[in-house]
C-alpha cells in the first residue's frame, strides 16, 4: 500500500486546517469545498495519517460489504478496487453515493455531491440528470440548488477559489495528451501516429474532431437509453477524462464473473501494448451483457414454460 492519494487529500485537509491554502499543494486537484471532509479527516493531526489511512480503507470495503453483502471479495479482485485500497483514492465514495440516489432531496444532494469530482461525475450523474428532465424536473430543480450552494458557499469566504483551482487544473495540463490516456474511445487517439504534443498537426485534429463527434453520439444516446447501466458504460466510452482506476464506475453494472476477468486481462493488454484501447472492452461488455438479459428476457415471456398458466 502506498497511500499515494490518500497523502496528498490528507495533507491539503492539514493545510486547510491550519490556514493555509490547499491548493499551495499543486498535486491537490479536488474542488475546494470538498477539501472540508479531508479537514475532517485531518484532524488527528499530521502523525495519525498512517492510523487514518487505515481507517479509510476500512470504510471502503465496508461500504463494498453494504453493496454486495456475502459476494463483496468477488470485487475486491477488480482493478479500480485494488488501486482504491492501496493508493486511498475516493472512487469508491462517489460510487456509493450515487446508488442511494433517488427522487427527491436525498437524490439531489448526493447528485451535487458527485460534482467534487468532474470526471467521474461525467459518467456516474448524466444518465439521472436526463431521467429528471424527462420524468422528474422538481428533483432536477434541487439538484441545481444543492449543487449552487455546494460550489456557491465557500465564494463567501474564498472568492477566489473557482479561477485557482481551474488554474491549477490547466495549468500543465493537455488535454489532448489527457484524453488518449483515458480508457474509452479517445484511447484511439494514440494510434493517429501523430505527436500527441503541441503544436498539434491538421491529422491528429481531424482525429479529435471525427472521435469526439463518434464519442457525442455515443454519449446522447446513452443516456437516453432505459438501462442506467448501459447509460453509465456508454458514457465511459465518451469520457475524455479519468483513468484506470475511473473503471470504478462500472463495478456491479455486470456480474463479477464476467467484469472482473475483463478487466484484469484488458488493464493487462493495455499496459503490455502502451495504449488503453483494449479497455474498451469493460464498457463493450457491460452493454453486450444487457443487450443479451433483455433478449433472454423477451424471449421467456414470449414462451411461457409447459404447464405454466401462461402456457394454457
Amino acid at each position: 500500500m502506498n497511500a499515494y492519494d490518500f497523502s496528498i487529500n490528507y495533507f491539503a485537509g492539514l493545510l486547510l486546517l491550519n490556514g493555509h491554502d490547499p491548493y499551495s499543494n499543486p498535486l491537490y486537484r479536488y474542488p475546494f469545498p470538498f477539501t472540508y471532509l479531508w479537514a475532517a479527516l485531518a484532524l488527528p493531526g499530521a502523525d495519525a495519517m498512517p492510523l487514518m489511512f487505515i481507517l479509510w480503507g476500512v470504510v471502503n470495503v465496508g461500504l463494498l460489504i453494504f453493496a454486495f453483502r456475502k459476494d463483496f471479495w468477488k470485487w475486491i479482485f477488480f482493478f479500480p478496487v485494488l488501486h482504491e485500497l492501496s493508493a486511498g483514492q475516493v472512487e469508491l465514495l462517489f460510487w456509493s453515493a450515487e446508488r442511494l440516489i433517488v427522487p427527491g432531496w436525498r437524490g439531489a444532494a448526493l447528485g451535487a455531491l458527485l460534482t467534487m469530482k468532474p470526471q467521474t461525475m461525467l459518467v456516474l450523474l448524466p444518465w439521472h440528470l436526463a431521467d429528471w428532465l424527462r420524468h422528474d424536473r422538481r428533483t432536477l430543480l434541487k439538484w441545481v440548488a444543492c449543487t449552487a450552494a455546494l460550489w456557491g458557499l465557500p465564494l463567501l469566504w474564498r472568492p477566489d477559489w473557482v479561477n485557482t483551482w481551474l488554474n491549477l487544473r490547466g495549468g500543465d495540463a493537455n488535454l489532448i495528451y489527457s484524453a488518449s490516456v483515458t480508457t474509452g474511445i479517445f484511447s484511439f487517439l494514440r494510434l493517429s501516429g501523430e505527436s500527441l504534443r503541441p503544436p498539434y498537426s491538421p491529422t491528429l485534429l481531424v482525429w479529435v474532431g471525427v472521435l469526439g463527434l463518434i464519442a457525442l453520439v455515443i454519449f446522447l444516446v446513452g443516456q437516453l437509453q432505459r438501462s442506467k447501466e448501459i447509460g453509465k458504460a456508454c458514457a465511459i466510452i465518451a469520457n475524455p477524462l479519468g483513468l484506470l482506476y475511473t473503471q470504478m464506475t462500472l463495478m456491479g453494472t455486470a456480474p463479477a464473473w464476467l467484469l472482473v476477468p475483463v478487466n484484469l486481462v484488458s488493464i493487462g493488454l493495455a499496459l503490455s501494448l502502451g495504449n488503453f484501447v483494449p479497455c474498451l472492452a469493460l464498457p463493450l461488455s457491460v452493454i453486450a451483457w444487457h443487450w443479451y438479459k433483455k433478449r433472454t428476457d423477451a424471449t421467456h415471456a414470449h414462451c411461457p414454460l409447459p404447464g405454466s398458466s401462461d402456457a394454457k
